[in-house]
């Protein structure tokens, strides 16, 4: 803002108000909305957009392409949306990657050719990998630290709901209007939702009253800057990851090919799955602020190595079920986590350093798939093992290593 500015405001561009307590969490709530929108939308045809690509005339060899795009995608948005997010301010970063959002989805809506909805891909992740450092920028702007767990609860609980109705929706659209005009309705949806997604986001957020214009520090300097208790929470983040990577696309072919599951019945441990995740993020938050947040995120590691455990150990479908709960709890202690990483981040670099962190997660992570398809390769059970093993090296680590980080304010 150059001096005076404040001074020379046109009639269109009123004040800023403070962001006091109501008005933080006035923006959680909002941010939480704009998140259950646009996922709801994206729930009604992203798990087809596979199917799509070859009805469009995509070759087999186009689909791996699309699977590491993503991955690619979710790994090098994350920090370039934080470094944005700390220049320009979060709610306006947040309004503007709605916007390249929403022109992902009419990309995917025009595209007569497979190769257009490459395009809306690039477009589309600015919601998902994109925006992901601007929201934990913005509970840690919005809410004193005591509170940024529960605000962290509201967005992850709006942000699995619409998983739970939506792919069902969008199968049955393609059942009774078939794949192509069935997803074309799908993405009309998405690009609605968008626009009054926008709108709601430019009506109702808050913005503070010093909006931020923080130096962009670069990745390195970025992650030089960064507390102990971020990078030894990291450490843990990724052997937990490492682990659900290498096992978790193994365990429907386990499931059906092994314990002759059906496919209804593995649709319905996933909803299961669904349903404890969100039920866990209740006691999770309960626990956070009454006990600390160790405690809740402990168990949450503890679960990432329990998980292929217990489906290694699962000889038939109800051992199978029990692991499935487990799998769920797996999100018992995000909000926590969540909450930690922003508090261990500096104020005036939280959206570069949270977008820091998640790159070099993604990035750490990427060789556990192959790996575990190596192991697969030479025994079925092997994934499995070697998972729980890393997961279990994360529990150790993180008990020993990680104390609570001492909180930076703006």
């Amino acid at each position: 803002m150059t001096p005076g500015s404040a001074r020379h405001r046109t009639p269109s561009a009123p004040p800023p108000r403070p962001a006091g307590s109501h008005a933080g969490a006035r923006n959680v709530l909002v941010m939480s909305a704009a998140v259950f929108l646009l996922i709801a939308g994206e729930q009604l045809w992203s798990r087809f957009l596979p199917v799509y690509l070859v009805a469009l005339g995509a070759p087999a060899v186009v689909l791996g392409l699309w699977g590491s795009s993503k991955d690619f995608l979710d790994a090098a948005l994350q920090y370039p949306g934080g470094a944005l997010s700390d220049r320009y301010g979060n709610q306006r970063a947040l309004l503007v990657f709605t916007a390249i959002a929403g022109l992902g989805y009419l990309a995917y809506r025009l595209a007569g050719a497979w190769p257009v909805l490459f395009l809306g891909l690039l477009l589309a992740s600015a919601w998902t990998s994109l925006a992901s450092p601007a929201m934990f920028a913005l509970v840690a702007e919005s809410l004193p630290p005591g509170r940024r767990a529960r605000g962290f609860l509201i967005q992850s609980v709006l942000r699995r709901v619409p998983m739970i109705f939506a792919p069902a929706l969008g199968g049955l659209l393609v059942e009774r209007l078939g794949l192509q005009v069935g997803l074309r309705v799908g993405f009309t949806v998405s690009c609605v939702l968008a626009v009054i997604t926008l709108w709601f986001q430019r009506r109702f957020y808050v913005a503070p009253a010093a909006p931020a214009a923080n130096r962009v520090h670069g990745l390195l300097a970025t992650w030089r800057r960064a507390s102990s208790p971020l990078k030894r929470l990291l450490v843990a983040d990724v052997l937990a990851r490492a682990a659900e990577s290498m096992a978790d696309v193994f365990v429907v072919v386990y499931a059906i090919d092994h314990l002759h599951a059906g496919a209804a019945q593995y649709g319905a441990w996933v909803g299961l799955q669904m349903a404890v995740s969100i039920a866990s993020y209740f006691p999770g938050a309960w626990m956070a602020e009454r006990f600390g947040r160790r405690p809740p995120v402990i168990i949450t590691f503890v679960m990432f190595a329990a998980y292929p455990l217990l489906v290694g150990l699962s000889r038939d479908a109800g051992m199978l079920t029990w692991a499935f709960v487990a799998g769920g709890l797996r999100e018992l202690g995000e909000p926590a986590r969540k909450s930690m990483i922003v508090d261990a981040s500096p104020a005036d670099a939280r959206g570069q350093t949270v977008g820091a962190y998640y790159l070099a997660r993604s990035v750490m992570i990427l060789p556990a798939g192959a790996i575990g398809g190596l192991l697969w390769a030479r025994h079925i059970h092997a994934p499995f093992w070697l998972a729980a093993t890393i997961g279990a090296v994360g529990v150790v680590y993180f008990t020993l290593a990680f104390r609570e980080p001492a909180v930076e304010t703006a």
